[in-house]
């Protein structure tokens, strides 16, 4: 059994960590999804859009069962199951897909060392900046459990949840214009590519639910239909979309 857990770190009894950049198994690939969920669509989008074969189990109910833990330590979805392989955590996943399919997804993450390191910034950057942000300033609106520590799960400070949703929505609306906008996306059509990579599935498929916390910048609003015109990507996002639109700011 395998489980992934860095960029090109695989941990099995006794197997070396050598990266594996073939196709590990010919089995389809099973997708532990929630439906509403715009992680979820961040791997499903991957999937449709590079047309690798998958089978989608909904992970609702079940990520804290033993059977799950079993093959995904964090007991989070979006998680894959690929023959042998567990991959859980939405960056790691797409950077396994694209090495397991190349012939499929290879372009997605290229392996020239300081284009790749471009694509796994925007990843992080994603990650750590605007996706730390969603939390505080959309999960109240559209019904999910903040975080421990968040404003809105606090009985001392509840009360200050839409204050705190407000300022979280414009620095969003501040990272996307800034860095987004007139950085990555200044001079290609889609994140520092003229190609849509991994960093690209990371961020975009979050953008139906950063509406719910703020307007899209007009660079961004050209961006997002870049990609819904990629074969599979409008598909793959629908159940966000229907879940969170009636949440969307006007």
């Amino acid at each position: 059994r395998f489980f992934l857990i860095s960029l090109h770190s695989y941990i099995d009894r006794g197997q070396s960590s050598t990266p594996n950049t073939t196709i590990m198994s010919t089995e389809p690939v099973i997708l532990w999804a929630l439906p509403p969920s715009a992680n979820s669509s961040v791997v499903r989008s991957f999937l449709k859009v590079f047309d690798i074969d998958f089978k989608e189990e909904n992970a609702w109910g079940k990520t804290r069962t033993p059977e799950y833990i079993a093959k995904f330590p964090t007991n989070l979805a979006p998680s894959i199951e690929h023959g042998s392989v567990y991959v859980t955590e939405g960056g790691a996943i797409l950077r396994y897909l694209a090495c397991a399919f190349p012939d499929k997804a290879g372009s997605a993450y290229p392996e020239d060392a300081q284009t790749r390191a471009n694509v796994d910034m925007l990843v992080d950057y994603t990650n750590t900046g605007i996706c730390s942000l969603i939390p505080k300033s959309v999960y109240a609106t559209v019904g999910f459990p903040g975080n421990p520590g968040d404003v809105m799960s606090l009985d001392e400070t509840k009360e200050f949840s839409d204050v705190a949703k407000e300022v979280c929505g414009k620095a969003i609306y501040e990272s996307l214009e800034s860095k987004y906008g007139e950085i990555f996306l200044k001079d290609t059509k889609f994140l520092l590519s003229d190609t849509p990579t991994i960093a690209d599935f990371r961020f975009a498929p979050m953008l139906n639910f950063i509406k719910v916390a703020t307007k899209l910048p007009d660079r961004i609003v050209e961006y997002e239909k870049a990609m819904n015109e990629l074969p599979g990507y409008t598909e793959a996002c629908a159940g966000v979309v229907e879940f969170a639109s009636p949440s969307w700011k006007k």
